[in-house]
């Protein structure tokens, strides 16, 4: 089983790999990583300011992404040593997704977005709903070895 801790690390890893491919695209303030992150997931998953911005001050500190002031506003940007982790992030993926890549990748994507979901409404999850969660998701498992 996994513990809290263990998916708190998860999702600040995760959002660490979001925050930098976003900030690859292009220069950004917060709220725009944040808009960028949740139209990746479809609107299924939007990280906070408050799980984004310690990510940032990481970033900041380990000298992957650096901050510029224009109007008052901080603007992110992802720098070369940023640049380089973004893509040994890539490279450590594609090794554990195999050959099969963009379908793996969109796989692992789908189950973030279920993990984030469940995560994120934690509370509203009775010992009756559990129940419900793991037969569904044992029933896509079985749904799963029958197409495989």
């Amino acid at each position: 089983m996994i513990s809290k801790f263990s998916f708190q690390r998860l999702k600040k890893g995760a959002l660490k790999y979001l925050v930098l491919e976003s900030l690859n695209e292009r220069p950004m303030r917060t709220y725009e990583i944040i808009k960028t992150i949740e139209k990746k997931f479809e609107g299924s998953y939007r990280p906070s300011t408050g799980s984004v911005y310690p990510v940032l001050k990481s970033l900041v500190e380990k000298n992957l992404v650096e901050v510029k002031v224009e109007n008052n506003k901080k603007i992110y940007i992802i720098t070369e040593k940023g640049k380089n982790e973004l893509q040994e992030i890539k490279n450590k993926s594609l090794k554990l997704l195999g050959d099969n890549t963009k379908f793996s990748r969109q796989i692992l994507q789908e189950l973030l977005q279920i993990a984030f979901y469940l995560y994120d409404n934690r509370s509203k999850i009775d010992e009756n709903n559990i129940q419900k969660i793991i037969e569904y998701l044992r029933n896509c498992r079985n749904q799963l070895k029958n197409v495989l």
